[in-house]
């Protein structure tokens, strides 16, 4: 045990100082591109030997990777004149499996630039919510309890509260990552705030309402990461024809949340009229998350109802033997490529071609 905790430390050492290489050319982008959002200033002397300082105490309480990051490139956290830094400890950090590149967008989502103590945030409203150093992102504050003195900021505690306070920054140990950044698929799950809720100035309406917003929000959020995988993976044109009926979508169908898509690689967008795309669009997305397992499971001449009103997807060849053969095919087009991506929203299938237009006309409840 004591082997493994000795080999954790070095590795995230190791790991952080590589990072760190990516974090300054990171750093010397992010400022020029960003300067006329935050004007980067230099330490004042009182800053001078706080990084030193803060990484002696984040090493010795689990925070070594933290640590690191903060001693070697302290730009990347007092880029403004205060900060607030929620230090995800090691244990956290060695779960997850991204690129350098990710790690910075990681580590400023999880940096403030504000000071907010604990009693700070306390004192916030719940639901408050606070921009981050990660182009624009906000974090918040969902659920507090006063007499308790404990806190959860995007729903994951903050388990080591004023951890280090310095005269213009403020350091909080959390229990985790507030965010989900997945580097196999390039997309970040990041909860999204309520946008008329803001540092607690704003009148905060009702739980219900506000997450009802919250999840609309949030579904855009993902359709438009969803558009640019599937642009990025080789289905850009039906990753365009999805992008231009989003809005209709969301709209029309505003308790959806969750659907499965079938993509397919070709498809003559740019030839259709308006009113044909959209039911073109519709009639390769149905309600919930079928899964490649769940659609193969399902016996040939099954149906479920698409977005598009009175066209169904069916399947047409279950799978023989083995799941591992891929053999299924809906309404007569194969899957190449089943759970091409997978998110709290959606299931997104590859499929060989787009369904004939014509659909099918007969649909069993599923």
């Amino acid at each position: 045990m004591v082997k493994k905790s000795v080999f954790l430390i070095i590795a995230t050492v190791i790991l952080a100082g590589i990072i760190a290489i990516a974090i300054n050319a990171y750093i010397h982008h992010h400022h020029n591109h960003h300067n006329n959002h935050h004007t980067p200033t230099t330490p004042t002397t009182p800053l001078d030997d706080f990084p030193s300082n803060a990484s002696l105490y984040l090493r010795s309480n689990g925070y070594s990777f933290i640590a690191t990051l903060l001693h070697i490139s302290p730009d990347l956290f007092l880029s403004t004149p205060e900060s607030t830094i929620f230090a995800i400890p090691d244990s956290a950090m060695s779960n997850l499996s991204i690129p350098p590149y990710m790690t910075v967008q990681l580590i400023t989502y999880h940096t403030l630039p504000n000071k907010f103590t604990f009693q700070d945030l306390l004192n916030k409203p719940l639901n408050t919510c606070f921009v981050t150093m990660f182009q624009g992102q906000k974090v918040s504050i969902t659920r507090k309890d006063a007499k308790t003195g404990s806190l959860e900021v995007n729903n994951v505690l903050v388990t080591h509260p004023d951890m280090f306070l310095h005269e213009k920054v403020a350091i909080h140990g959390v229990n985790g990552p507030f965010a989900s950044f997945k580097f196999h698929q390039e997309i970040n799950e990041l909860p999204i705030c309520y946008k008329n809720i803001s540092d607690g100035n704003s009148t905060i309406a009702s739980v219900g309402s506000i997450n009802s917003r919250l999840d609309l929000i949030k579904l855009r959020g993902e359709f438009k990461m969803l558009v640019k995988y599937l642009t990025q993976s080789g289905y850009a044109p039906f990753a365009f024809g999805l992008f231009n009926v989003l809005d209709g979508i969301v709209k029309d169908h505003p308790d959806l949340h969750t659907m499965t898509i079938f993509a397919p690689p070709v498809v003559e967008v740019m030839e259709m009229p308006s009113n044909v795309v959209n039911k073109f669009m519709r009639s390769h997305i149905v309600p919930k998350k079928h899964s490649f397992k769940h659609l193969a499971s399902l016996p040939q001449g099954a149906s479920i109802k698409s977005l598009c009103p009175g066209k169904e997807v069916e399947i047409t060849s279950s799978v023989v033997g083995s799941l591992e053969d891929e053999l299924l095919s809906i309404n007569r087009v194969a899957i190449t490529a089943p759970d091409l991506l997978v998110s709290k929203s959606f299931v997104v299938h590859g499929i060989a071609q787009a369904f004939p237009m014509d659909g099918v006309s007969k649909a069993v409840s599923l």
